[in-house]
């Protein structure tokens, strides 16, 4: 079986240490692909990196293309972070960049639909996204062995709150009345295979491919067969699908955001990773009338 992996890339070794008062360009120069890989890049590495997301906020990465300033960007930071699968240009990026050492980070076992696809959304899995933080975490550590102990401080503050979302789905898991969620595309492959539960999905890997009537139809039984009683939606994709489906076998609708970026309301709310995760495992948990 093929597996899913975080790329880390470290475009340029650090030399030198970091002070509190060092500006923005003294700082370790990072790059990330898109939100979540940001997230992560920024909480390990606190004040001491500087953190450039390319896709940006309220786009969709599936689709994303870079310009040649986004390639640029890239040429010029120290670390490069990317998923892999979910930005498919990466790799032809990356031939347009100088010399570079590469660091593969392993982030599990890929999880596969009917068509054969990966399911590249490894990041909404707690497990998978504690695998991703501690190797970018080597990474950092290696690229400013100065401030390694730092980095490790961060992130060690930071697994501890990805160990709770962790725990909290072992118990929604392990007192669910139902194991079956749909949502509106099949981005939550890895959070149903490392807690025992089933997504269905009115669209595929990506967002925009469009189910047929006979899926929906399909679907339809099985909301009433399962006696699903909420489909999911996102935020960044249009939801009407999704509310023609919930709307034709009575039952109601709630979001569970795939954390592929944040939306113009995320960022008011000041919401981010970890928030977003909770509110989707306490909808997750009301959805499959869990204790």
């Amino acid at each position: 079986m093929k597996k899913i992996v975080l790329f880390v890339l470290m475009l340029a070794l650090f030399a030198g240490g970091c002070s509190s008062t060092q500006t923005e360009q003294d700082k370790l120069q990072v790059t990330a692909s898109f939100y979540p890989m940001a997230e992560f890049a920024r909480a390990i590495g606190g004040d001491r990196v500087q953190v450039t997301t390319l896709v940006p906020d309220g786009a969709e990465p599936h689709d994303w293309e870079p310009s040649p300033r986004d390639l640029t960007k890239i040429g010029r930071s120290q670390i490069f972070v990317y998923n892999g699968l979910v930005e498919p240009w990466a790799e032809q990026a990356l031939q347009a960049v100088a010399e570079r050492k590469v660091v593969s980070v392993q982030a599990g076992s890929g999880m596969y639909e009917n068509n054969g696809r990966q399911d590249p959304h490894v990041w909404i899995s707690p497990k998978k996204a504690a695998v991703e933080v501690e190797r970018i975490t080597a990474a950092f550590c290696e690229a400013d062995a100065s401030n390694s102990a730092y980095y490790k401080e961060n992130s060690r503050k930071y697994l501890l709150q990805l160990q709770e979302l962790d725990r909290q789905m072992q118990e929604i898991a392990s007192t669910a009345q139902k194991k079956v969620f749909i949502t509106s595309h099949a981005a939550f492959g890895h959070l149903a295979g490392d807690y025992g539960l089933r997504q269905l999905a009115v669209s595929g890997l990506s967002p925009q491919a469009e189910p047929t009537p006979a899926d929906l139809q399909k679907l339809a039984g099985i909301v009433r067969q399962e006696q699903v009683e909420y489909i999911f939606f996102e935020t960044l994709s249009d939801p009407r699908i999704a509310q023609v489906l919930a709307k034709e076998t009575g039952v109601r609708t709630a979001v569970l955001d795939p954390l592929e970026g944040l939306s113009e309301e995320g960022r008011r709310e000041n919401l981010d990773y970890i928030k977003i995760m909770q509110r989707n495992i306490d909808n997750l948990r009301i959805a499959l009338a869990a204790q």
